[in-house]
């Protein structure tokens, strides 16, 4: 029998990495860096930075979240090899909750574990699972900055837990009720955020459905009582520049103008580093000239920040 030094305890951390697989279903053991080992996290990457090489630390969470799967609380997937790409690379393993963990975790809340989504109650398509990795990307950056500058945020829920329980509005120029189910939302300072996960692989017109359901949603008193909000800013996360503009575009279209709730930013930007102060805005949308024109609005986009930080925050 192995020795008691070997023995695995399941520690406050490792309740709380379950904790934010429960959250949204798939991450990295770079992601649950951010989270989980933030000021050890950080202080590497910028050591790492200084020095023009990748940062491969703390191993420690390699280490750990090895000892998680070893013991059937976390399920390792394997991905398929990058988009865009000429040369094979593998990319890093994501993970998902495993019924035992989901277990530990209803036991150790007093819950019931129908409250606990898990890898073995769903299967996900190649690119529905990269879609859910990629809200879990936001998810990590957003929280471990967060946390960083001692903020937190509130209300989160994923696709998965929206998709079970929505609104739908109606629009005079769409034939059936448009669904509001963003990939995620949450709650800062007060402000209702929808996030918009785009992986470029939908035609730019389900957009302009987007922006009216959006739209028509922002004045529909169903935000207040779902949402306890009375208004709410749509966050968008775009794959490229171009793509990210062709989206502002539409979304001007849409508005005739400035769409000021709305806040875009590129998916290479979706890091603790960059996820607050990265972002952008439109600032000034000229429309085509004429009536009845097929011709798509000029949109000018300007720096903006996801929030101030207060006084006495950390800007670093």
């Amino acid at each position: 029998m192995p020795s008691s030094k070997h023995a695995f305890v399941v520690t406050a951390r490792d309740i709380a990495i379950l904790e934010s697989l429960a959250a949204v279903r798939y991450l990295t053991v770079q992601h649950l860096q951010w989270l989980h080992w933030t000021e050890r996290w950080r202080e590497h990457e910028r050591a790492a930075r200084e020095a023009g090489v990748p940062n491969r630390r703390p191993k420690r969470a390699y280490a750990r979240v090895g000892g998680l799967v070893e013991r059937g609380l976390v399920v390792p997937i394997r991905r398929s090899v990058d988009r865009a790409t000429t040369v094979y690379r593998r990319l890093p393993h994501c993970l998902s909750l495993a019924r035992a963990g989901a277990e530990l975790l209803a036991a150790h809340h007093g819950r019931p574990l129908d409250d606990y989504w898990f890898y073995e109650r769903a299967t996900r398509a190649a690119a529905g699972l990269e879609h859910s990795l990629a809200i879990g990307a936001f998810y990590a950056a957003l929280c471990s900055e967060l946390a960083y500058r001692g903020r937190a945020l509130s209300g989160w829920a994923a696709d998965h837990v929206l998709c079970t329980d929505y609104d739908s509005v109606t629009i005079a120029s769409v034939s059936h009720p448009l669904p509001i189910i963003p990939d995620a939302t949450f709650a800062l300072d007060g402000v209702r955020h929808f996030v918009e996960i785009d992986r470029g692989t939908t035609r730019i017109e389900q957009w302009r459905k987007k922006a009216l359901a959006y739209d028509a949603y922002g004045r529909d008193p169903r935000l207040q009582t779902r949402y306890g909000a009375s208004a709410c800013t749509i966050l968008v996360v775009a794959p490229s520049g171009p793509r990210l503009e062709a989206i502002a575009r539409t979304v001007a279209g849409v508005h005739q103008g400035v769409a000021a709730n709305y806040r875009f930013l590129t998916e290479e930007r979706v890091h603790p580093l960059s996820i607050r102060r990265r972002w952008q805005r439109m600032e000034r949308v000229t429309l085509p000239a004429g009536r009845g024109g097929d011709g798509q609005p000029t949109v000018r986009l300007g720096e903006a920040v996801l929030w101030a930080p207060t006084p006495g925050e950390m800007t670093a």
